[in-house]
């Protein structure tokens, strides 16, 4: 029995909170759960069971379309993980040294990394440890550009004290900035974007603390070698308790102010908000969806529109396009 994806409307200006007019909200029909969502050689491609679709060129429904790629994963990494491939420093990086010492469970299971490998692309590689009172509560290394150089941004957990934001150099395989850990132990936080959000000419990193009972949005700017916070926002989720899914958010301009945004899930998953940090932290559109929202989000300009698709708990596809006169890329 096919199952039914969801469309809305919500507005986007640059100066003004939008009116839920031009944000267009579809449910597609889908043959039966949609599991997971991936942005894959420009294009989203939804799972539905071991199979994978992409959308049709009307947007109306779904097609058959070939497995994403995935990298095997090398002896002794973290078997639910998945290896990320760089375009400079870092040809390769993973983490590895699987371990139960910390025993949260969180991502899906007990089992987390105890390592983080780097494979450069001079052929170097490095070992960088979590240290014995913790663990990279993570799947994927972030690779990333901060301030014009590569970094891996991750997420490492103190035994005792709880998830820290963590910024590891590539070239001197070492960690180089952290944020303070939230200061209790199985308290896990999640990286969701990386760019000059606020426009101050420095690179943010924005992170949810706590997605599953606090939802506090924070905007930590890495200065001087250091992170500092200069914004938060309350009622913000980007995870499900043990899920893999580690992609519930989207980074783009879309208010049109030529500054990137952020769109994330509220604290109960069940709308979309759109989040501006210039000149100030501030809701820019909010779309309510059908159902929780409980995949990745996946983003692509779609006949000059931008496209965001997520799967629901529901189990419906939801395809959100900006109807915008103007669509932003």
């Amino acid at each position: 029995m096919l199952r039914a994806l969801v469309i809305v409307f919500v507005a986007m200006t640059s100066a003004v909170v939008p009116a839920a007019a031009e944000w267009r909200l579809d449910t597609v029909a889908s043959p039966g759960r949609v599991t997971a969502v991936t942005t894959t050689g420009g294009e989203v491609v939804i799972a539905v069971g071991a199979s994978w679709y992409h959308l049709a060129p009307d947007g109306a429904k779904l097609e058959p379309a070939a497995t994403p790629p995935r990298l095997a994963m090398p002896a002794g990494g973290l078997a639910d993980g998945s290896v990320a491939t760089g375009r400079g420093i870092v040809a390769r990086a993973w983490f590895a040294e699987p371990t139960g010492r910390y025993r949260h469970g969180i991502l899906g299971d007990a089992i987390e990394a105890a390592s983080l490998v780097i494979e450069r692309r001079d052929g170097g590689r490095a070992v960088v440890a979590s240290g014995a009172n913790a663990v990279f509560e993570d799947l994927v290394p972030r690779l990333v550009s901060i301030d014009g150089a590569e970094r891996i941004v991750v997420v490492r957990s103190y035994l005792d004290r709880g998830s820290a934001l963590t910024i590891v150099d590539p070239a001197a395989g070492a960690i180089v900035a952290e944020t303070p850990p939230v200061g209790h132990a199985n308290a896990w936080l999640h990286p969701v974007g990386v760019a000059d959000f606020d426009g101050d000419g420095a690179t943010d990193i924005a992170f949810v603390r706590q997605p599953h009972v606090l939802g506090r949005l924070e905007l930590w700017s890495f200065r001087g070698g250091a992170l500092h916070k200069t914004a938060e926002m309350p009622d913000v989720s980007t995870h499900a308790i043990g899920s893999r899914a580690l992609g519930m958010s989207a980074v783009s301009d879309f208010d049109g102010d030529g500054r990137p945004d952020l769109a994330v899930p509220s604290l109960d998953r069940r709308t979309l908000r759109f989040i501006a940090f210039a000149p100030r932290p501030r809701e820019i559109a909010r779309v309510v969806l059908p159902a929780r929202i409980v995949t990745d989000i996946g983003m692509v300009m779609r006949r000059g529109r931008l496209t965001l698709v997520a799967g629901l708990e529901n189990d419906a596809l939801v395809v959100l396009q900006d109807g915008s006169k103007a669509a932003r890329r």
